[in-house]
């Protein structure tokens, strides 16, 4: 064999050899770390995609959810779900794992409302209901329908004090998140004075 073919090939093989020692030291890095064994084949190992992070009730909580005691209102009620449910993206927090970390945050009157929940549906049932359906079951019990009216007349009659139109428009937000079908008419009456 020509001397260059024979460089070429000793190339070949040491590349080869870094390349395993790589692959090799990897893995070793991985079993450490408590990540993927060194079976090729298993989810993280080479060619793999990396492992999934499962959400845990301890991952969830550091997160510094916020809690509700059922007695703050229809707008504290709105933030509540805003917080979980940006607690929930920060988390990675799975579907069927939502209705049962954010129960946990339940406190007082509202936790008291979940153990009835609890106690009519069996545990199980209950924390498989659904993130929409549980936010659909707080606002009907903790945002009674004189509250609603209230905020629907709020909203209706809102207008700018004192010059302060960020304040305005913070209330208006609040409000219209709570009373969505008054939003198109707030409009109309809005437009009528431009």
């Amino acid at each position: 064999m020509p001397p260059k073919a024979m460089s070429q090939a000793a190339i070949e093989r040491l590349i080869t050899q870094r390349v395993n020692a790589a692959v090799e030291a990897e893995r070793a890095r991985q079993v450490n770390a408590g990540g993927q064994g060194s079976n090729a084949n298993e989810a993280g190992g080479q060619g793999g995609a990396p492992a999934v992070r499962e959400c845990t009730f301890a991952g969830f909580m550091k997160c510094n959810p916020t809690v509700f005691h059922g007695h703050e209102g229809a707008v504290e009620l709105r933030r509540w779900f805003e917080k979980t449910e940006m607690v929930f993206g920060i988390s990675e927090c799975a579907e069927g794992k939502k209705v049962k970390f954010a129960a946990a945050t339940l406190q007082g009157r509202a936790l008291t409302w979940w153990n009835s929940q609890v106690a009519t549906r069996g545990l199980e049932a209950a924390n498989q209901i659904g993130w929409t359906e549980m936010k659909r079951l707080m606002t009907e019990e903790f945002c009674p329908i004189e509250e609603i009216q209230r905020m629907e007349h709020e909203l209706w009659n809102l207008k700018v004090k004192d010059f302060d139109i960020s304040a305005y428009t913070q209330r208006f937000h609040e409000l219209a998140q709570l009373c969505p079908k008054m939003v198109p008419t707030k409009r109309k009456k809005i437009e009528a004075y431009i």
